[in-house]
C-alpha cells in the first residue's frame, strides 16, 4: 500500500442519505488521505489542492462533459443500489429517464464502488474495475455511539423514508395483535409533515404501524443525515421489514448495523440482503406469524433484549468494522491514481 497522502474529492448533498454513508463517511474516515467534501465546488476549492480522485454517489454535475472531467481526476462513481427501479416503486417515473445517465456514468468511470455482489456483477457489464465496500458504521463516533435514553415502556422502533410504504406495510397485520403485548410503545423515525403529501404518506405509515393509533405511540421527525441516530436513541427493539424482490436484494444490510450501534435487539425479515448475513445474531421472520412470536419473546424476556444487542454489537464491530473497510478503500484509490 501507498503511505502517501492522497486527495480525494467527494460530491454529496447533505440532505443525501446515500451521501452521508457512501461518500461523507468513507472519506472522513478512510486513512492516509486529505479529503474535501461539498455539495458544488468552487473554482477557489478545485485551485485549494491538486485533488486526484473525484467521488461521488450515482450523479453529479461533472458527469456532463465526461472529456472535461477526466482531465482533473481519476473518477469513482459509488452505487449503493440498483439503478433500474421496479414500476411499484414510488421513484420509478423520476428513475426511470435516468437509466442510461447512470449506465453512461458507470461507463466512464475509472472505479465503480458498490455494496454487494449483486450490484458489482450487474455494473461488470459496462465498467470491469469494480470494487466491493459493504457499508460500515463508525461505531463510538459522532452520533453512533450507544447512548439510549430510558424508558419504562418497551419501545418497538421503525425508522425509514418516504419510500418503504410496501416494507411498513408487512407488519399491517401483525401488528394487530400486539395490544396483547404489555407496557409497548411504537416508535416511529423519520415522521414528516412538512407538506401535504408528505403528510399523507406519513400519516398511512403512522396508521399502519400503530394500528390505526390503538396502540401507544410516539412519532420522532425526520431529520438530516448528520443527526438521524437521535432516532435509535428511544428503541428497544428494532423491527427491519423488507420486501422479497430482485431489486430489494440489491441494497445493503445498513439498518441492521445502524442498530447494532445502539445495542438494540433485532427481528428482520429472512430476505436478502439482510439474510446473507446469515451468522447475525437477530430474530429472523420467516412467515408473518414469526413477527408477534419474536417481538412477543423479546418484550417479555428483558435480559435477552440486552444480550442480543450487545452480541450485535460485538459481531458488527468485527465483520463490518470502518477501519478495515476503510483502509480497504484507501488501498484500492491509492492504486488507481497510480495506475
Amino acid at each position: 500500500m501507498n503511505d502517501k497522502i492522497i486527495q480525494v474529492l467527494g460530491v454529496t448533498q447533505k440532505q443525501s442519505g446515500c451521501g452521508w454513508h457512501r461518500v461523507l463517511l468513507p472519506l472522513a474516515f478512510m486513512p492516509d488521505s486529505y479529503n474535501h467534501i461539498c455539495n458544488a465546488p468552487t473554482e477557489e476549492i478545485l485551485n485549494e489542492r491538486n485533488f486526484e480522485i473525484l467521488l461521488y454517489n450515482r450523479f453529479s454535475q461533472f458527469d456532463n462533459d465526461w472529456h472535461e472531467t477526466k482531465k482533473h481526476f481519476k473518477v469513482v462513481i459509488d452505487l449503493d443500489d440498483d439503478w433500474e427501479l421496479p414500476y411499484s416503486h414510488p421513484l420509478h417515473q423520476y428513475y426511470e429517464p435516468q437509466k442510461k445517465r447512470v449506465i453512461n456514468n458507470i461507463f466512464n468511470a475509472d472505479m465503480v464502488t458498490c455494496t454487494n455482489e449483486r450490484i458489482a456483477e450487474k455494473v461488470s457489464k459496462y465498467n470491469k474495475n469494480v470494487k466491493i465496500f459493504p457499508n460500515c458504521i463508525p461505531l463510538g463516533e459522532q452520533q453512533y455511539t450507544d447512548l439510549r435514553h430510558e424508558s419504562d415502556k418497551v419501545r418497538i422502533f421503525w425508522a425509514g423514508g418516504s419510500t418503504h410504504m410496501n416494507d411498513i406495510a408487512i407488519l399491517k397485520n401483525p401488528i394487530k395483535r400486539f395490544n396483547a403485548l404489555p407496557g409497548i410503545e411504537m416508535v416511529l423515525g423519520g415522521y414528516t409533515d412538512t407538506d401535504p403529501v408528505s403528510k399523507e404518506y406519513w400519516d398511512k405509515v403512522h396508521s399502519m404501524f400503530t394500528n390505526g393509533g390503538k396502540l401507544s405511540n410516539r412519532k420522532l421527525n425526520g431529520t438530516l443525515p448528520n443527526n438521524y441516530m437521535t432516532h435509535f436513541e428511544h428503541a428497544d427493539i428494532m423491527v427491519i421489514p423488507l420486501e422479497d424482490s430482485q431489486w430489494h436484494a440489491c441494497k445493503s444490510n445498513l439498518k441492521i448495523l445502524e442498530a447494532a450501534s445502539k445495542r438494540i435487539a433485532c427481528v428482520v425479515s429472512d430476505v436478502e440482503p439482510y439474510n446473507k448475513d446469515k451468522d447475525a445474531p437477530v430474530l429472523w421472520v420467516k412467515s408473518q406469524s414469526d413477527w408477534f412470536k419474536h417481538i412477543s419473546y423479546l418484550t417479555n424476556n428483558p435480559t435477552e433484549r440486552v444480550k442480543m444487542g450487545n452480541d450485535l454489537y460485538e459481531w458488527a464491530k468485527e465483520k463490518y468494522n470502518y477501519q478495515k473497510i476503510g483502509a480497504e478503500r484507501r488501498e484500492a484509490f491509492g492504486n488507481l491514481i497510480e495506475a
